[in-house]
């Protein structure tokens, strides 16, 4: 009897684990090309002195790459355990400009930011507009991947979708829009 308690709480234990990996209601675990994003934090200015954002941090892989090019960078993210496999990745390489914080990111302030990057799904972007336009100082950059901003005009659309294999992406996974406040 001891036995089938034993496995039957580490199969619970389990699916919590795999089920907090795939937490959020705005954006399904969608991980960005690395080799996209490097063009595009440094075509939007992040380097040292910056304050960079990701709303929507996933396994961290966009906020490592702008702390590596100097930015204060925090990433916000509803998965706990994507949260501290985030923070784990982030200290194995010696970062130390870099946060993660779990939480919702609808109820964090963004005062400081100077580039805030999202990719989520339209419904989380729309919530996101009237917020992020009421909060970011002026001058600020807000970068949208796939899913855009219907009521603001980007100063710049980038498409890179065949500049690598994106076969394995969603529809439109290339495409970044960056917008001045």
């Amino acid at each position: 009897m001891d036995l089938i308690l034993a496995v039957s709480l580490g199969i619970l234990l389990g699916c919590f684990l795999a089920l907090s990996w795939f937490a959020g209601s705005d954006a399904p675990y969608v991980p960005t090309n690395i080799d996209l994003i490097k063009k595009v934090l440094k075509f939007a200015g992040v380097k040292k002195g910056k304050k960079f954002y990701e709303l929507g941090s996933g396994d961290g892989r966009v906020v490592i790459e702008a702390a590596k090019m100097g930015a204060i960078s925090c990433g916000i993210e509803q998965s706990l355990l994507r949260v501290i496999y985030s923070w784990w990745r982030a200290k194995k390489i010696g970062l130390q400009n870099i946060h993660f914080l779990h939480g919702n990111i609808f109820s964090k302030n963004y005062l400081d930011a100077d580039v805030v990057y999202i990719y989520l799904l339209l419904k989380g972007v729309n919530k996101l507009e009237t917020k992020l336009r009421q909060e970011l100082k002026k001058g600020s950059i807000v970068i949208t991947q796939t899913y855009h901003f219907p009521n603001w005009k980007p100063f710049k659309k980038m498409d890179l979708s065949k500049s690598v294999d994106l076969s394995k992406d969603i529809i439109g996974a290339g495409v970044f829009w960056f917008y001045r406040v």
